[in-house]
């Protein structure tokens, strides 16, 4: 089974229904009797793994979710780049909310277009962006 070590696996483990692990097998230590899986380093015992298969693709990829940390939109790149990603923005005017989770339209000089075809200008307001992780 060393032909796994290295590679993207899905480890199915104890009894129906079995436990399911993700990662890439990190060793297979024959002496001690146990796979190491995972970036965690989850040592399982040889007679708990039902099978192993290769982890297909699509499955290795985490679905996207939204940073907890966001940033200020100032630079010119900044805007296109909010545009390009369709990232979610955030509009402040002061303390008010003005807009939650949109996405940029476009923008110029001195305005910003957002989903909803609502126009701001950029001096006095602050965008907020928080970008796609993964």
């Amino acid at each position: 089974m060393k032909h796994w070590v290295g590679r993207p696996v899905i480890m199915y483990c104890g009894e129906k229904p079995y436990t399911i692990l993700r990662g890439v097998l990190r060793k297979w230590d024959a002496a001690a009797g146990v796979a190491v899986i995972g970036h965690q380093e989850i040592a399982v015992p040889f007679h708990d793994i039902v099978f192993i298969k290769a982890l297909a693709p699509k499955e290795r990829a985490l679905a996207p979710v939204l940073h907890s940390v966001g940033f200020c939109l100032r630079e010119r790149l900044q805007f296109d780049n909010a545009i390009y990603f369709k990232s979610a923005v955030t509009v402040w005017r002061g303390d008010q909310l003005v807009a939650y989770n949109t996405t940029i339209i476009s923008h110029t000089k001195g305005s910003v277009t957002l989903q909803g075809g609502q126009h701001v200008p950029k001096g006095a307001h602050l965008f907020v962006v928080r970008s796609l992780r993964g």
